[in-house]
């Protein structure tokens, strides 16, 4: 039987005002799953103001950093206790496999909130100039949150990136409206519910679920927000910016990518095989970091797309909730069906197939599947670094292989993309990879290794931390701003007199100015 879940807005479950629900289906069996909330511009409207009051006169912003990090030290636990329900919740709601919620989605999202409240204690909120006293300096900067940010999650990852969204954002200061994907919005739902009952005051995260062209929009462009944090794609993050402009709201856009992974002659070729399969077929591809492209230096080439055939061919699809299961469906029929169009398009313009290229045949798959939403693992060889499928973000399980002369002509095809969100290289001397990484045009390169799923715990102490550290620290600032505050009461505080008499006689002789106290 189908669930009925609220939307939450100012601490408790509601539904529409209007009473609007839609149905959201299973990928892998087109069961009805549950019904959620069509909100409309009215509910909208009613989640920002909450979101607004509670920054403007609720608790939440005014709170110590230590005191909102034990409140998200506790929806972190919270998280891990209720691992199997938000494990399962995201298989039958999003088509991923058991194994990957409970191995990544879950401990991920649970390390958003970790790594928030550690960094929350840590991040200074206030920087005297150097040379002065701390904390008693008339010249310093200090950071605020921003007020009510407006997350807009996409469908691929709904419980890791609503998690991602919401702690950062929660942890400086600010209060949220999330606005999860219409046909993946339980895990987010279930989510917030959780942190309610952990202590989060209401008001701080509210959620409301419908369509991106109504919900969606009518959240962009509402009053009150601040900030709009979105993560899609490039055409419905454009119409995002473009609303937002609209209403004179910030955004933060996190968009598409078409990751190389760049395997030079030297690379040891199981290794580097079995990295590049892992960064495409996890989650079928549906993950904006991807290493959806491998430029394969031609000495190697053939050996290479030998062994990512093998290990392509070897991947079991499946019931997503069957722990035996590599690949379950993609999230809808549609996206399989995008799958295969990009693979007919990459084969028009030249490619060679080496393996996939299609849906599951009546009879692959266990029965009560649908195959209309599934895709095999394909592997397209020969593919220039002008074909449609080296340049457009496919979101599935497809990988084009494309050649490289030399180290020179690697780094030129690796970076013939309007992409630079991550790369990998593979070789076996260390330097040599390095020279390379450094070459390419991407936030982040990883050497012999591609770190889809990343989950370092923060230190029990000030040591060294795990390698999240650094996202979790832009993450937090992208949801603060910054003010410098120059108090020249007494006197310029070690800076040179502010000249005056560029303009008239200056200032006039002090008379009872007063004094400042410590």
């Amino acid at each position: 039987m189908a669930e009925h879940f609220p939307r939450y807005v100012d601490g408790g479950p509601a539904p529409a005002q209007d009473g609007a629900t839609f149905r959201t289906f299973e990928p892998a069996t087109r069961r009805h799953l549950a019904d959620v909330p069509r909100c409309g511009p009215a509910d909208v409207e009613t989640a920002v103001a909450a979101a607004r009051r509670a920054f403007d006169r609720g608790p939440w912003p005014r709170m110590a950093p230590d005191e909102r990090a034990a409140v998200l030290r506790r929806i972190a636990e919270r998280i891990s206790a209720e691992s199997g329900r938000l494990a399962e919740l995201e298989v039958r709601d999003n088509g991923t496999t058991v194994r990957k919620a409970l191995g990544a989605d879950v401990p991920g999202a649970r390390a958003a909130f970790a790594w928030s409240a550690w960094w929350a204690e840590r991040l200074p909120t206030r920087l005297g100039r150097p040379g002065t006293t701390e904390g008693r300096s008339p010249h310093y900067l200090r950071w605020q949150p921003l007020g009510v940010v407006a997350a807009i999650v996409p469908w691929n990852l709904p419980l890791l990136l609503a998690a991602w969204r919401i702690a950062p954002a929660i942890a400086a200061g600010n209060t949220c409206v999330v606005k999860p994907a219409s046909f993946t919005s339980l895990t987010a739902l279930e989510l917030v519910r959780l942190m309610h009952e952990c202590g989060l005051p209401p008001g701080v995260v509210n959620v409301v679920t419908g369509p991106g062209g109504t919900t969606g929009d009518s959240l962009v462009r509402a009053r009150g927000v601040d900030l709009v944090a979105f993560t899609g794609s490039d055409a419905v993050g454009e119409s995002v910016r473009s609303g937002a402009a609209g209403a004179g709201v910030s955004t933060r856009l996190d968009l598409g990518g078409k990751s190389p992974n760049v395997v030079l002659a030297d690379a040891d070729l199981d290794r580097a095989a079995a990295g590049v399969a892992w960064s495409i077929f996890l989650h079928n591809g549906q993950v904006c970091m991807a290493g959806s492209r491998a430029v394969v230096h031609t000495d190697v080439y053939d050996g290479f797309v030998e062994r990512i055939r093998r290990r392509a061919g070897a991947l079991r699809l499946g019931d997503p909730l069957d722990p035996d299961t590599d690949l379950g469906p993609l999230v809808s029929r549609n996206q399989a069906r995008t799958a295969r169009h990009f693979t007919e398009r990459g084969l028009g313009q030249g490619a060679r197939l080496v393996c996939g290229g299609r849906m599951p045949e009546p009879g692959e798959l266990p029965e009560g599947l649908d195959p209309g939403a599934y895709f095999l693992p394909t592997v397209l060889a020969d593919v220039a670094p002008e074909d449609t499928v080296a340049q457009e973000e496919i979101f599935g399980p497809v990988l084009s292989v494309l050649r490289a002369r030399d180290d020179a002509d690697a780094v030129r095809v690796a970076n013939a993309s309007r992409y630079g969100l991550s790369a990998g290289v593979w070789s076996a001397d260390a330097e040599h990879a390095r020279t390379v990484a450094e070459a390419l045009r991407a936030e982040q390169v990883w050497i012999n290794d591609y770190r889809l799923v990343d989950l370092d715990p923060p230190p029990a102490t000030d040591g060294p931390a795990g390698t999240a550290w650094d996202r979790v620290t832009n993450e937090l600032d992208a949801y603060r701003s910054r003010q410098v505050v120059v108090d020249s009461t007494d006197g310029p505080p070690g800076l040179a007199p502010t000249p005056y008499h560029l303009l008239g006689s200056g200032l006039p002789p002090a008379v009872s100015r007063p004094r400042s106290t410590p």
